[in-house]
């Protein structure tokens, strides 16, 4: 037999006999007096011939006629139910029996608070239960059922309380606390955006050239202490000054090419203009197409997440109407003003020590001529040694002078003739004239032995040479340490730098952040609509049938409370396909589609509910109704008592007392407990109950709200007369 979730239908031929019925399908309960089955017997036949009627249980009430016992027989079958499950119902109230020979007692007015015949089909209406009655039915030509029933559902006021309570906490402003959703919603989709160097074309050219020129300006200033410098045809000093006034001008045009790229960048964020082939042309890509088929479902994600988090509608529509906001394309105005701030970019010239051999060095410069007129001794030989180093000190001071950078070319020997004569030239001659008047008294003083006195001249021309040497470089190391490239290469990152983020955080997601601010908005306004309809409409979801509630909302079950709201919030979820459907597709919303559909969704809810109960209308795994569950299942002592019914457990048998006669003893009656699968993984946790989970004589079932046991004692044969026809 079938084990299906598909639903059990009633229907009662107590109040409609007419035509045979047609349309029906799946499980069936028919309802009928004892004494008419024989006369409906065209209507049986049509619903057990019919090819979408799985199965039919009957449910005879009552006796036959008096008249027509056909010889002591309390029920009278038409032929078509020969086959068939036939329940039969002699009394609405029961007797209270078990039957194992013991006498029926009646059962006392406080001992139950409904009628069992409602029981019964409450426990019918469960796919599972009947689909187990049928099976114990089999090959019986009737039986009597006996029934405990205990709902482990929540109270039907409460229930209507916990809508209502869930319907002002969904529309409540205040309602669950705020986010700032904006930094999440504006990134949607942007694992795909550019990465790395966004500049290119004739922007990144300029920058090329820039670095290019202070890299010359590097190379030049690394060699400007060797000798090539002084003395090579193509010297640096020559043309350094130029080269350091034109890298500083590469540098401002590079760094105003970036301000006009970020001046175009803003306008047409903020107002259009200039258009996008203005912006692309100074070497920027164009913005790439936003792909709603990846923004939408994160941004459908998102709200699924705020939704399960307990979020109202209203807070839930003013989050995602401030991440559109926010999600706009915002301008890169403070990245325009950081690069017009810092120019104009520049690189000075310093200017070069005046002396690059110090005037406070020329005694030293007369000292070593004179040292070494004396040191070569009296004569020719004194004379032309010295004079030849003071010829080397002029010389080299001149160079020097010579060979200084300026701002635009070196200064040139004939700028520096005058103040080398001036200062190097006279300190060396006088030294050598005053080394030639002196050497008879020094070497009276003194006896200075030939070789020495060799080794101390060459010495003497050592030191002159390493002091040219050592103060040119010591003027060149001072002179670079003024050169800013350091300063201008770091600026020119960090503008590029700057700029790359502003372009790639900015322009190049414009399409996608456009896009993302019309769906959030869109989305925003879906979600407004739903809050005002369900407020409007959704208050009373869960009223009906039931009584009417207080006039002051007091869910006695918090566990309810959670469960109602967590299915609105899912209804809600729901009705907003229609949205992201239109969202998806770049399509308008027509006004007032999603109210319809909510409105749709919500009367689908509270029917299904006030049919198959709150229970049965959520999924496997809810945690939310396993709580409610639980709680039920700690309030209700009477669903514990139902479900541990044994054989000689005494129940209430659906005949008077009379009637007991027509049931057979020799056979044994089938036992039924059962109970909603929900149920059993509660039972699993409970310390005190966890046995109940694992009795094999339990049929768990998909869903209801019931949990009881159901005897069925097969009729005597004799009990049971079959027509073939109708009366």
């Amino acid at each position: 037999m079938s084990t299906n979730a598909s639903e059990v239908e009633v229907l009662d031929l107590r109040v409609a006999p007419g035509d045979p019925p047609v349309g029906r399908f799946g499980r069936l309960v028919v309802l009928d007096d004892a004494d008419s089955l024989v006369k409906h017997a065209d209507t049986y036949l049509a619903l057990v011939s019919g090819e979408m009627v799985s199965a039919v249980v009957c449910v005879a009430i009552g006796e036959a006629d008096g008249d027509d016992r056909f010889g002591g027989a309390v029920l009278a079958i038409p032929h078509a139910l020969r086959y068939a499950t036939v329940l039969w119902v002699g009394d609405r109230e029961g007797v209270r029996w078990v039957p194992d020979g013991s006498h029926p007692r009646p059962v006392e007015a406080d001992e139950k608070a409904g009628d069992s015949l409602d029981d019964l089909i409450a426990a019918l209406r469960v796919p599972h239960v009947f689909d187990r009655v049928v099976e114990m039915a089999e090959g019986h030509p009737g039986m009597s059922p006996a029934v405990r029933v205990a709902p482990i559902a929540p109270d039907p006021v409460e229930l209507v309380d916990a809508g209502e309570a869930a319907v002002q906490a969904l529309t409540a402003p205040e309602y669950g606390s705020a986010v700032n959703l904006g930094p999440r919603v504006r990134r949607l989709d942007s694992s795909n955006d550019h990465r790395g160097n966004v500049l290119a074309g004739r922007i990144h050219q300029t920058r090329d050239k820039a670095v290019r020129a202070l890299n010359r300006v590097t190379e030049l200033t690394a060699v400007l202490g060797t000798g090539p410098a002084l003395l090579g045809r193509d010297r640096p000093t020559a043309r350094l000054g130029e080269e350091v006034a034109r890298a500083g001008q590469l540098a401002e045009e590079y760094r105003e090419c970036l301000a006009l790229l970020l001046d175009r960048v803003d306008g047409h964020l903020r107002v259009g203009t200039p258009p996008v082939a203005k912006v692309t042309e100074l070497g920027v890509p164009t913005p790439r197409a936003a792909r709603l088929g990846e923004i939408v479902p994160a941004l459908r994600e998102v709200v699924t997440e705020r939704l399960a988090r307990g979020t109202s509608l209203t807070t839930l529509a003013e989050e995602i109407r401030l991440a559109a906001a926010t999600s706009e394309p915002q301008g890169c105005g403070t990245d325009l003003a950081e690069v017009r701030g810092r120019g104009p970019l520049s690189l000075g010239m310093p200017a070069f020590r005046r002396w690059p051999i110090s005037r406070a060095l020329l005694p030293v410069v007369a000292v070593c001529c004179a040292l070494l007129t004396i040191l070569l001794g009296p004569g020719s030989s004194g004379w032309v040694g010295g004079g030849l180093l003071a010829a080397g000190w002029f010389a080299s001071g001149l160079l020097l002078l010579a060979r200084r950078p300026g701002p635009a070319a070196e200064h040139g020997l004939a700028t520096a003739w005058l103040p080398a004569v001036g200062t190097y030239g006279v300190a060396a001659v006088a030294g050598v004239a005053g080394g030639a008047l002196a050497p008879d008294v020094v070497l009276s003083w003194v006896a200075v032995p030939e070789l020495v006195g060799g080794l101390l001249a060459v010495g003497v021309s050592a030191v002159s040479a390493a002091t040219v040497v050592l103060s040119w470089r010591a003027a060149v190391r001072a002179w670079s340490a003024g050169l800013r490239v350091a300063d201008v290469r770091t600026a020119i990152e960090e503008l590029t730098r700057r700029c790359e983020e502003a372009v790639g955080r900015e322009w190049l997601p414009v399409r996608r952040h456009r896009a993302i601010a019309a769906t959030a908005g869109s989305i925003a306004v879906a979600i407004e609509e739903l809050s005002a309809t369900l407020g409007a409409t959704g208050g009373r979801v869960l009223a009906g049938e039931w009584p009417d509630p207080p006039d002051e909302v007091t869910p006695a079950v918090p566990e309810l409370l959670r469960v109602v709201h967590a299915d609105l919030a899912d209804l809600c979820r729901a009705a907003l396909a229609p949205a992201w459907q239109a969202a998806e597709g770049g399509r308008r919303l027509d006004r007032n589609v999603l109210a319809k559909h909510l409105v749709r969704r919500l009367g689908d809810y509270g029917d299904r509910v006030r049919r198959h109960g709150l229970l049965a209308a959520g999924t496997p795994g809810d945690r939310r109704r396993d709580a409610l569950v639980a709680r039920l299942w700690a309030d209700s002592p009477l669903a514990a008592v139902a479900l541990r019914t044994g054989p000689g457990t005494e129940l209430v048998q659906l005949c008077r007392g009379d009637q007991v006669r027509y049931l057979s003893t020799a056979v044994s009656p089938g036992l039924l407990r059962f109970a909603p699968g929900r149920l059993r993984g509660v039972l699993e946790r409970s310390h005190t109950d966890r046995a109940l989970a694992s009795d094999p004589g339990i049929t768990w079932s998909d869903g209801g709200e019931l949990v009881g046991a159901l005897r069925l004692v097969p009729l005597r044969p004799e009990s049971v007369h079959h027509m073939m026809g109708s009366r």
